[in-house]
């Protein structure tokens, strides 16, 4: 397999008994549902990927341009979110569902990584707001904040991530 930024050969490697491909500039090829044993923080797999993607420097290249599946050459692979707060965009292969993460992705996806309990939140704020996420801004600016709810904070915490993450 190739990887689809550079066109040169992507490099198999082992953990836990998952094979996944890595290029030499850290992107790194998921065959179809493999991302989920790497995608949280607390899972074991994804810290070991990630600290060997440490080793490679974020890449300068253009990331948002189309590319071809390493898996299935002839397809054009999809823009997609990886998640609801729409911070890492991923390429995803329509025909074999690989997933293709440039150099930084995983790093990104672990640090806005949602706890079931934000995730919960998060779905319950977009149905019942349209899919937009509201901050309510305090009654006056001359009287203190009444304290928050924990909803309130999370939410809060939520649209500050994806906010600094599009800067």
């Amino acid at each position: 397999m190739l990887c689809p930024r550079t066109n040169t050969s992507l490099e198999p490697l082992l953990i836990g008994g998952i094979t996944v491909f890595t290029s030499a500039q850290g992107g790194v090829f998921f065959d179809n549902s493999q991302i989920f044993k790497f995608s949280s923080p607390e899972l074991k797999h994804g810290q070991v990927l990630l600290k060997y993607l440490s080793n490679y420097t974020e890449g300068e290249g253009e990331v948002s341009s189309r590319v071809n599946c390493p898996k299935c050459p002839s397809i054009v692979m999809m823009r997609r979110y990886f998640s609801p707060l729409k911070v890492v965009e991923i390429d995803e292969c329509p025909g074999c569902a690989g997933i293709w993460l440039d150099s930084g992705e995983l790093a990104k996806i672990h640090e806005n990584h949602l706890t079931p309990k934000e995730r919960k939140l998060l779905a319950h704020e977009m149905a019942t707001n349209h899919g937009f996420i509201t901050i309510k801004s305090p009654k006056s600016k001359y009287y203190p904040k009444a304290p928050k709810n924990s909803q309130d904070t999370t939410v809060e915490r939520l649209v500050q991530l994806a906010l600094l993450n599009l800067q």
